[in-house]
This record gives structure tokens, sequence and C-alpha cells, in this order.
């Protein structure tokens, strides 16, 4: 790795700290540096930069600044692309971060070193009317919810053009694994592990009691149709709006083509994470 892109989270107040130190280093170890042109106009270094849906072409590895949002925002930009991604957490959760400050020195060295791991994680392909491109890729998921309004969202789902079930209730998320543990846990959907290949559906309160997750195997194309007369659908990936859907007309999710590259340096397993972030399978305190 000889060649590092910058991808940053403005909003955190260590930001400019931390560019700084990574450009100062790379400067200093002989290693090509592109930043986005937002961190540009923070910390300088226009030579540098260039747009972040562009950062790519210049970067043997995109270093996301920020917490899972902006961890998000860059596999969104790099897995198109094949581009590995390291996180550095500036933010609280960190569930896809794994870099705090402290340790960013060594992290960089192991990088240039090639002394690290590729973990795959299967992404999300949505395609529907009216979005601004043909196809969008997702990590988390896929929501389709009522948007604004306080009426119900009215959505039929299919998988491979089966009739599946029909849904009154605020939306559905679609997942993948990764997600699982992201708005899709929240609404009682399950964990999976985020090696696996599969596709989530859970419904965001549905009407009624029966309506429970679905787990499809990875390679099953979904459909969600829109079937309420006057109401649209909002769509988001990953809490990116992207549009809606009117009524009759149909969205497809499938498992993309695309896989994402996070780089891993430590050898802590998805368990240890769940445990030590969510506090899972965690004793409730007794008082003494």
């Amino acid at each position: 790795m000889n060649r590092f892109g910058i991808i940053g989270h403005l909003d955190r107040p260590q930001i400019k700290r931390i560019t700084e130190k990574i450009t100062g280093w790379t400067k200093d170890n002989d290693i090509e540096c592109r930043i986005c042109v937002d961190l540009a106009g923070l910390v300088g270094g226009e030579e540098i930069s260039s747009e972040k849906d562009e950062i790519w072409k210049y970067s043997d590895v995109i270093i996301s600044l920020g917490g899972d949002g902006s961890m998000l925002s860059s596999a969104r930009i790099a897995g198109p692309h094949d581009i590995p991604i390291l996180g550095i957490n500036l933010g609280s959760l960190g569930f896809l971060t794994e870099v705090s400050e402290d340790h960013i020195y060594d992290s960089l060295e192991r990088l240039k070193n090639d002394d690290f791991k590729i973990e795959e994680r299967m992404m999300l392909e949505i395609k529907a009317p009216d979005l601004d491109r043909e196809s969008h890729v997702a990590l988390n998921d896929v929501v389709f919810d009522h948007g604004y309004t306080s009426n119900l969202a009215k959505l039929d789902l299919y998988s491979n053009d089966q009739f599946v079930c029909s849904y009154d209730a605020d939306g559905i998320i679609i997942s993948s694994p990764t997600g699982s543990t992201a708005y899709s846990l929240s609404v009682g959907g399950p964990i999976i592990n985020p090696l696996m290949d599969a596709l989530i559906v859970s419904p965001i309160s549905p009407h009624t009691l029966t309506l429970r997750t679905i787990v499809f195997p990875s390679l099953d194309k979904i459909t969600v149709k829109a079937v309420g007369e006057g109401r649209k659908i909002r769509i988001s990936t990953d809490g990116q709006i992207l549009g809606n859907l009117e009524n009759g007309q149909t969205a497809g999710v499938r498992k993309s083509g695309y896989r994402l590259k996070l780089v891993k340096l430590n050898g802590g397993s998805f368990y240890e994470i769940l445990r030590t972030k969510l506090h899972w399978g965690a004793r409730p305190l007794l008082n003494s």
C-alpha cells in the first residue's frame, strides 16, 4: 500500500488534528496521499485533494475518519472499485471502525508494510424507477417507509417473482448481514455473522402481530411493490434518501456483484465486538 486516500466526517472535533497527523506521516514516509476536497478546505492541501467520489482513482486504500456513518459513505465509494477501507474511529460506537486515535501511527506502518488481513462483506444493490442512476449500492440496508406522513406504508413483497406477503406497517428494512446489527436489529431482526451472505427482510412496526423477519438466500431477487393509493413510499440506502415509489411501482433489491473489502488489523472476532460494543450476552447487574 503506497497510495492513501482520506475521507473524513467534518463535524468531528478531532478531524483536523487526525488528518494532519496522517498527511504528515505520509509525507515523512514517501507515501502518496490524496484527501477529499472537504478536508482540504479544513487543513489545506488543495494540491492533493480530489472530489470524494473520485478519490478511489488515486488510492490503494481509503482511510475513513469518523464513525460508522463515515464508513458507510466510504463503502459506497470504494466497494464498486475493489478498494479496501480502513476505519479510524472518531465517533462513539464505531462498530465498523476498529482503529482508535492512539493506534494511528502503528496502523499506518502496518498498511505500508502490507501487514493486515482483508475481510470481505456482502453489499446490496437496488434498482427502482426515477433514481438518479440505474442502480445504487448499500452496505447496511435498503429501507422502504412512509416518509414524513403518519399513514401506514402498504407494500407487497416478492422473492424471485413469487408473492411472499403484504405489509401494512411503517415500512420494511432489507439488510445485509453487516446491516443486521444496525437498523434491522432495532426492529427485532436477527444478528447474522457478517461473513455470511443473506438477505434479511424486517417489518417496521407492523400492524399485525404475525409479521416477523424473514431471511432469504443471498441469490434471491427481492421485489417491493407500493400498493397504497395516493401514498408515496420513501426509499433510502444506508440512511441516505434516494427517492420514492408511487402506487403500483416496484423496486428490486439483490446481492450486489461488488463486495466491500475491510482492512482488519486486530484479531478480535465479531462476537467480541458484540460483547464489548453492544453488551451482547451481558448478565444484568444486581444490587449488592
